[in-house]
């Protein structure tokens, strides 16, 4: 698919939040089965003693876990020059963040889209990319085995801006605030919020387009 760096830009342009992916709706098996598949095929570290894989066994207790008392390991993945970044935090959502600093270019932009694409496939699920913490207003929806691979202009999400039930509002919003807080660790930021608030998943039912 030829795509246009000019009309994608605008999503990455840093303002001192993150951009996520999601999978939404998933199980522990899907959970598993992306495990195997990155330890197989990307350079990763995992925890603070920067293993090369993955610990699936870890992983699959701690989000099974209701006690807390499993230790939390982060997920770094490299992918082409970017710094992928996944925290586990819920069973039924997979969730990654990356900086948008990093994506200056179509190349960039391209690895990124493979990457969802790859796991699409893998799983037979929806993967999106969305501005940070807000999992219904999709910017790029992928499905590999439903054809779909769209992403959205900068006159699309006017036009849904323009919708004041829309989510974008929200967006907007959030964007402001951080921008007006201007974050110097935003991962540390999204790890702290998350201990102090309860966190739950949004199923894509919940996704405004």
């Amino acid at each position: 698919m030829t795509r246009n760096w000019n009309d994608i830009k605008w999503i990455f342009e840093p303002d001192g939040s993150l951009i996520d992916i999601y999978v939404q709706d998933v199980t522990l098996r899907k959970w598993e089965r992306l495990i195997d598949f990155l330890n197989t095929n990307y350079d990763l570290r995992f925890g603070e003693d920067d293993s090369n894989q993955i610990n699936k066994e870890h992983v699959v207790k701690y989000l099974s876990d209701a006690t807390g008392e499993i230790e939390a390991k982060t997920l770094k993945i490299y992918l082409e020059g970017i710094n992928v970044h996944c925290y586990f935090f819920l069973s039924d959502q997979i969730e990654f963040d990356i900086d948008p600093k990093e994506i200056n270019s179509l190349i960039d932009f391209e690895s990124i889209e493979y990457f969802m694409i790859s796991i699409s496939k893998l799983l037979n699920s929806q993967v999106t990319l969305t501005g940070e913490s807000t999992p219904e207003f999709p910017l790029l929806k992928v499905d590999f085995n439903k054809n779909i691979n769209k992403i959205l202009t900068i006159d699309e999400a006017n036009k849904l801006r323009e919708n004041k039930n829309s989510f974008l509002s929200q967006l907007s919003l959030l964007k402001t605030k951080l921008q007006m807080k201007f974050f110097p660790n935003a991962f540390k930021d999204r790890l702290l919020r998350s201990a102090n608030e309860v966190y739950t998943s949004i199923g894509k039912d919940k996704n405004v387009w």
